[in-house]
């Protein structure tokens, strides 16, 4: 849920990211079968890819969370959060909540600008720090 949290976000500002020529793309670890209905529920704007062997996520470094980690406080706080506000956990199988995700800026030579590792299902940058380390690599080509 918190990675359907930050996806609304990222959607929701879709266009700063145009604006800026910034493809989006979302990389998930779930079979293709269950991204079709994942993507049927939420119409993202921006393409959905399976990576079900994770090949992205070792690539990227993408550690797995300790039970502690997944279930602390802060992640537990914004679950709550969450459902108050109105979102609700969707089943879309069997999910591993113990995949950390991430936020890359990758360039056309497939060069990292940018990588955020999340820590527990909380963390996340904020749309400012992606959008601010966008500007900053752009003038870097400039």
């Amino acid at each position: 849920m918190p990675c359907q949290a930050h996806l609304g976000e990222v959607q929701a500002h879709r266009l700063e990211f145009e604006r800026r020529a910034v493809s989006l793309v979302v990389v998930s670890f779930a079979e293709p079968a269950k991204l079709v209905y994942y993507q049927e529920q939420h119409q993202w704007p921006f393409p959905v890819l399976a990576d079900p062997h994770r090949a992205a996520y070792h690539a990227f470094t993408l550690k797995r969370l300790s039970l502690l980690r997944v279930f602390s406080p802060a992640t537990l706080k914004l679950y709550w959060k969450l459902l108050r506000s109105g979102h609700h956990r969707e089943d879309y199988g069997k999910e591993d909540i113990y995949q950390a995700g991430g936020d890359f800026l990758v360039n056309r030579e497939g060069q990292i600008l940018f990588a955020h590792r999340s820590q527990d299902p909380t963390d996340r940058p904020s749309l400012r720090n992606l959008l601010d380390a966008v500007d900053r690599a752009t003038k870097k080509t400039e």
